[in-house]
């Protein structure tokens, strides 16, 4: 069975990430998927203040841990000031390098009250991922006029928007399996 983690990518209380990611995971548990949240309201920020990379820091490790193990990763991304929230970043620069991403499934949802959705945020995270050698599905999302276009039940109410979102959630977990069953070949040379 695939695990699968959602990370809700902003710290800001009560944001429409965390929404948005409670929504897809009640969608992926629907469809039989295991899924948790990673909310990063919850990030243990108080232990990295300072810049203390390369220190032993438990509860970051816990925290981040549970990105490394999962087979893919659903990141729900607002987009702040024409970019990515800095607790992404962060949480992103305290993921073991260069292991923890390297051929990770990725999906990513964008979000915004803008037009386009969050897609400039979504983009600059895909060079980040990239760059860490993850696997990104190619079926993006981007919620645009978030405010108005998304329900806590429903989902979004733009038709096409929804069905972009409902062909994410049904061909994820097939590509983190061809992945998966990819690598074993590989391995098994």
């Amino acid at each position: 069975m695939i695990d699968l983690k959602i990370i809700s990518g902003t710290d800001r209380p009560n944001s429409n990430a965390l929404r948005i990611s409670k929504y897809v995971q009640g969608k992926y548990r629907q469809e039989g998927i295991s899924t948790d949240i990673i909310d990063l309201q919850e990030f243990p920020l108080d232990q990295v203040v300072g810049g203390k990379y390369g220190e032993e820091l438990p509860a970051v490790d816990n925290f981040v841990e549970q990105a490394v193990i999962a087979d893919g990763l659903v990141v729900v991304c607002p987009e702040y000031n024409g970019g990515y929230p800095g607790i992404l970043k962060l949480f992103i620069d305290y993921l073991p390098f260069p292991n923890s991403l390297n051929k990770k499934p990725i999906a990513l949802i964008g979000e915004a009250n803008g037009t386009f959705g969050a897609m400039r945020a979504v983009e600059q995270l895909q060079q980040v991922f990239g760059y860490r050698n993850a696997h990104i599905f190619p079926e993006r999302v981007f919620i645009s006029r978030v405010n108005e276009n998304f329900d806590d039940e429903e989902g979004i109410k733009d038709q096409f928007q929804h069905q972009l979102l409902e062909d994410q959630i049904n061909g994820f977990p097939d590509f983190i399996n061809n992945l998966q069953e990819d690598e074993s070949l590989i391995a098994d040379g």
